[in-house]
């Protein structure tokens, strides 16, 4: 891994190499690049293992998110079906109440 210093220095290239291209209007988007490349294969190696642990540890939040989503929506799914049994219960209980047993004996 990149040091800190050895960090700031490729960052500072990269910005230094990306405010020249704007200058210059050449547009050029691979010449921060062209310029890690002359730094040497060390810079290149270093930042590319760099970016593959960022992209790796990203892909590894983005996996434990899904699952978690996953699981959150199965929870959701049962309390969903706990409810509506629920309802179904009381609804079924109220019609008989309000239907009552002696109803149809009363008189008035």
């Amino acid at each position: 891994m990149l040091d800190r210093a050895e960090r700031g220095r490729v960052m500072e290239q990269v910005r230094r190499q990306g405010l020249a291209s704007r200058a210059n209007g050449d547009g050029s988007g691979f010449s921060a690049e062209i310029e890690l490349r002359k730094q040497g294969p060390e810079i290149g190696s270093n930042l590319s293992s760099l970016i593959q642990r960022v992209l790796q540890g990203l892909r590894d939040y983005l996996l434990s998110e899904g699952q978690r989503v996953q699981r959150e929506i199965t929870e959701y799914g049962r309390l969903n079906q706990a409810t509506m049994d629920s309802t179904r219960v009381i609804t079924e209980s109220l019609l008989k109440w309000k239907a009552g047993p002696d109803r149809g004996s009363r008189t008035q």
